[in-house]
């Protein structure tokens, strides 16, 4: 399964990509609002990768791999899976630093929804990030999706927002 946008190339994740993320995964100012700064090690990146993988075989979505299509360079994921033990699908995504501020992220997360409701068929999706990652809830709101919650999570401050499907087909039929 491939999608594809005007600058990117969204897909599937195999086993063996994922050294391909390691550079983002261990910048720490991209995990600034993950895991406040700490880098992933490889092995968490590796069992990332393979829930993706699984993921998709069971489910026919993830966080799809995203591809630069102009360099062919992996610069991160967007998509739907899981977060933590919520007990429904969370759309989020990661960008290399240097591609931050070009509404890369914001382009693949609206071809992303699309697919989830559209192809998928889910029915609901939340997001979740940090209240002081305002680049990441100006997408969120850019989405259509709706602030709903503030919430803690081990620890941490959180904000989770939400679209439902019939929302999303409202706002997409309204444009």
């Amino acid at each position: 399964m491939i999608l594809r946008t005007e600058r990117l190339i969204l897909e599937d994740w195999q086993g063996s990509e994922w050294m391909a993320l390691r550079p983002i995964a261990q910048d720490p100012e991209v995990m600034r609002y993950i895991t406040g700064g700490i880098p992933w090690t490889d092995g968490k990146i590796q069992s990332f990768i393979e829930r993706q993988v699984k993921l998709y075989a069971e489910h026919g979505y993830c966080r799809w791999k995203l591809t630069e299509q102009s360099t062919g360079e992996v610069i991160g994921f967007c998509g739907p899976g899981s977060w933590r033990d919520a007990g429904e699908p969370e759309i989020g995504w990661w960008l290399a630093r240097r591609c931050w501020g070009r509404g890369l992220a914001t382009e693949a997360a609206r071809a992303a929804l699309r697919d989830t409701f559209e192809r998928v068929r889910l029915d609901r999706l939340i997001s979740v990030a940090m209240p002081a990652n305002s680049a990441s809830r100006r997408i969120m709101e850019k989405l259509g999706l709706r602030f709903e919650a503030t919430f803690e999570s081990e620890g941490t401050p959180l904000v989770r927002y939400a679209i439902d499907r019939a929302t999303y087909e409202l706002n997409t039929t309204a444009v």
